[in-house]
């Protein structure tokens, strides 16, 4: 009686552990070898996929910035062509900004250009790895099938057999001893299933993760490859739009060419039915040097004339803020307006071939004529304004004895100087003066070497004679 009710006792604690855990080899159906070798492989895949996961969504996130980019590219390439259609259809088309931008135009289709073929590469690398994942999504959904009809055979027989084998160990074993050895046999083969269980909830977990890399990355694929259609369908339209704008731009040169030779041809005409030709000419050519010189020492002095400057500016935003929208946006990203309004381009910037003109090296290129202004009229004794705030550095007959022309030189911070010429005599401002673009300072006319009542006007960048255009609305 003792000895059934030990025996008792350890059939109560077997099954307090759970049937579930509980197993023996099924008939015609064998554990794997190594179940525990199994799951380590299993969990090495699933963290496998888990870092592909990661680097696939690495890889998303850095192709949606750059699409992000892509789109951002394409919208500032509409934006600078749209620039470069108003600017060629504007009056005062300069030829220089607009070849720049056109330029710089065509150089951001070539960059969309190979962000575009970077995107189909991406695409076709994505394309093959999301194939990869979904040939082991197959795979391993065929191995998780086997493993878990393993898995559900091994339970099933123990289910049927486990009763029947503790019955008989309680009843034939001749001692506890016997059955407590026979019991850890069957534990241990437990213990195998469990590690298949966990071989079977490690494979879900991977395919899981594998689905889930393969989901987001089909969206992905989509988005971009969407993307790319669209851009490539905007960027044929963009090189048609510079296409056309670039042979715009070639007519325009050729008509500015002919005005230029027409200007020059005219002036040259109105020099040689004057007297002493040559000796103006050499006037001329030391008044240049002379102006060279006044412009350098100027800019050597320029520090002097912050605070004047400072002055006009401030007092240059009151004038803004009170004149209407429509005129403050006549004003160039520089701040400066026409000195005179409205007025009439007599001769551009820029090589010549008008006789008078002095020599000039600009970027780099020697110019036997070269205009260092542009030249512009409205008619003898209108008003001439300051181009924008500033400091006037000098005014009256500042080149003398080389060149008896009135004018006046404003100096407006930043190395940029303006130089208003062929004033009327009529001094109006003196060094120290702070002016604005609403401050006038002077008169059309026609004194020194001059052809007839006009205003030269120049701007003189860090000792350079650039063209004025660049600086005006």
């Amino acid at each position: 009686m003792k000895r059934r009710s030990s025996f008792a006792v350890a059939f109560v604690a077997l099954l307090t552990v759970g049937w579930s855990v509980v197993t023996v080899h099924p008939g015609g159906q064998a554990l794997a070898a190594d179940p525990q070798s199994e799951l380590a492989e299993t969990r090495a895949r699933l963290a496998d996929a888990q870092s592909a996961q990661a680097s696939l969504a690495a890889t998303l996130a850095r192709q949606r910035d750059e699409l992000t980019q892509l789109r951002d590219r394409s919208s500032r390439l509409d934006g600078q062509l749209d620039v470069a259609r108003a600017e060629l259809s504007a009056v005062t088309a300069e030829l220089e900004d607009v070849t720049a931008l056109l330029a710089e135009v065509e150089a951001q289709v070539a960059d969309i250009e190979s962000r575009l073929a970077e995107l189909r590469e991406q695409i076709t690398v994505l394309d093959a790895r999301l194939t990869i994942v979904s040939s082991q999504i197959s795979r391993r959904m065929d191995e998780l099938a086997e493993r878990e009809r393993l898995l559900e055979d091994h339970l099933r027989s123990a289910y049927e057999r486990s009763q029947t084998s503790l019955l008989e160990f309680l009843l034939t074993a001749d001692s506890l001893d016997e059955m407590t050895s026979q019991v850890g046999y069957l534990m241990a083969v437990s213990e195998q299933d469990a590690a298949l269980a966990d071989e079977v909830r490690a494979i879900r977990a991977e395919l899981e993760t594998r689905r889930a890399t393969l989901r987001e990355g089909r969206l992905a694929l989509g988005e971009a490859s969407l993307v790319a259609e669209d851009e490539e369908a905007a960027l044929q339209a963009r090189r048609d739009d510079l296409a056309a704008l670039q042979a715009e731009l070639a007519t325009l040169r050729v008509a500015a060419d002919d005005k230029r030779a027409a200007q020059a041809d005219a002036l040259n005409a109105s020099l040689a039915a004057e007297d002493d030709v040559a000796a103006k000419i050499s006037q001329n050519e030391r008044a240049a040097r002379a102006a060279a010189a006044l412009a350098s020492q100027l800019q050597a002095q320029a520090k002097a004339q912050e605070a004047a400057i400072a002055e006009a500016r401030r007092r240059a935003a009151e004038e803004a803020r009170r004149r209407a929208a429509e005129e403050a946006a006549r004003e160039s990203t520089f701040g400066f307006r026409w000195p005179e309004r409205p007025t009439t381009v007599t001769q551009e910037w820029g090589p010549t071939t008008f006789q008078l003109e002095p020599p000039y090296t600009y970027g780099g290129t020697y110019h036997p004529h070269f205009h260092a202004g542009i030249d512009f009229t409205a008619g003898c004794g209108t008003r001439v304004y300051a181009a924008g705030p500033g400091v006037v550095v000098a005014s009256g007959q500042p080149l003398l004895p080389w060149d008896t022309g009135f004018g006046v030189v404003v100096d407006h911070g930043g190395g940029i100087q303006t130089w208003y010429w062929h004033l009327q005599p009529q001094v109006v401002v003196s060094p120290g003066t702070i002016v604005t673009g609403e401050s006038v300072i002077g008169y059309e006319g026609t004194t020194g070497l001059s052809t007839g009542c006009h205003v030269h006007f120049a701007v003189n960048d860090h000792g350079v004679w650039e063209n004025p255009r660049r600086y005006l609305p």
